[in-house]
């Protein structure tokens, strides 16, 4: 019992710490890109790739709600439908 009440109030993660989630995931996959384009000897279509399925994962888990970010407060969070 105590654990479902625990993962309601971890996930779907709140305001800040999806902030700060989306913060860091978009902060690597950028440095992972930067670090493997050398290495694709100009196969850029490899790279955009890559950077479009990192942003469709990262929809993915704002769609699903999992995480809800909210700007550092510029946008006001959405209610539950």
């Amino acid at each position: 019992m105590a654990k479902t009440k625990l993962m309601k109030r971890i996930f779907p993660l709140n305001g800040f710490v999806s902030d700060v989630f989306v913060t860091l995931y978009i902060a690597a996959t950028l440095y992972l890109r930067f670090v493997l384009e050398p290495q694709l000897q100009g196969r850029y279509f490899i790279s955009l790739a890559l950077g479009a399925f990192a942003l469709l994962f990262l929809w993915a888990l704002i769609k699903s709600r999992f995480i809800r970010p909210t700007f550092f407060g510029l946008m006001p969070p959405r209610e539950a439908a």
